[in-house]
């Protein structure tokens, strides 16, 4: 594969595994020295599907099998502090960051690696039962912090040290459910939502600098969390879910000079399941 990144920095939050894991691996197979960022390194050892998907201890070891520079650290990125201490320590490690795909999140109210082993939910998320008139106040803030939050810190943090080198490209993740208003899996929906106008305020601040801020809202994507879900396939113009190469595909055009003339723009990813106008 060309090195179209060689000589950048990734930073991937939440690429422990599933989507994350998938683009810290296109990049590196870029050429891109990568910096992965989650709450739980190992937390794709939950997931069968996640844990048949790696050839290595580590994505950091993956990815450094593309003959790159690989780090991972680990860090709670609804904390503001704590992600301005991640994201020095990857410049003290690789010098520069020149990409960030803002990944982290989930509509869970609990993470199956946060459950303790044993019973019948030891390796599922506990998903979010809120609605728009009734959420229980933990479950909203959790979901937004770890949704909005995260990617708000996250962009922050990575914003001046960019402007000082008068480049980036800077990568949100919103999702369908963001685009489509609907009374369940509430706040999820809310917090993608918000990503999206967020990724066109940064946009505008951040253009005159050279950086580009852009944002993708995947659909029904196979991954271990969120399982087989090719039944969905008959609400789906392409017939069928959508595959993390698919997403990391996108990732890709958005971080490379492929879309230099592109910022503030949301990507949907979703086989063309969404009635987006």
């Amino acid at each position: 594969m060309e090195q179209k990144l060689k000589g950048k920095v990734a930073v991937i939050t939440g690429g422990a595994r599933g989507l994350g894991r998938g683009y810290a691996l296109r990049l590196a197979s870029l050429g891109a020295d990568v910096a992965i960022i989650d709450r739980n390194l190992r937390s794709g050892d939950v997931y069968e599907f996640e844990a048949k998907l790696r050839t290595a201890e580590s994505v950091a070891v993956e990815c450094q099998q593309f003959n790159v520079r690989a780090i991972e650290i680990k860090a709670d990125l609804t904390s503001r502090d704590s992600t301005f201490t991640a994201i020095e320590e990857v410049l003290a490690e690789l010098g520069r960051i020149d990409i960030a795909v803002c990944n982290a999140g989930g509509g869970t109210a609990q993470f199956a690696d946060e459950i303790e082993a044993g019973g019948a939910d030891a390796v599922a998320d506990l998903n979010t039962r809120g609605t728009p008139a009734a959420c229980d106040e933990d479950v909203l803030q959790r979901v937004i912090n770890t949704n909005l939050n995260s990617c708000m810190y996250t962009c922050m943090a990575v914003s001046s040290h960019m402007i000082k080198q008068s480049s980036g490209k800077i990568v949100t993740v919103s999702s369908t459910a963001g685009l489509e208003a609907g009374s369940g899996y509430h706040p999820y929906g809310v917090a993608k939502a918000a990503i999206i106008h967020y990724t066109r305020s940064l946009a505008q601040e951040l253009g005159p600098h050279n950086i580009n801020v852009n944002c993708i809202a995947p659909g029904i994507i196979r991954t271990g969390r969120l399982g087989d879900r090719q039944y969905l396939s008959k609400y789906i113009a392409l017939r069928r879910e959508g595959t993390i190469e698919d997403c990391a595909r996108v990732v890709e055009f958005l971080v490379t000079d492929l879309s230099n003339y592109v910022t503030g723009k949301t990507i949907t990813i979703d086989g063309g399941q969404c009635n987006q106008r």
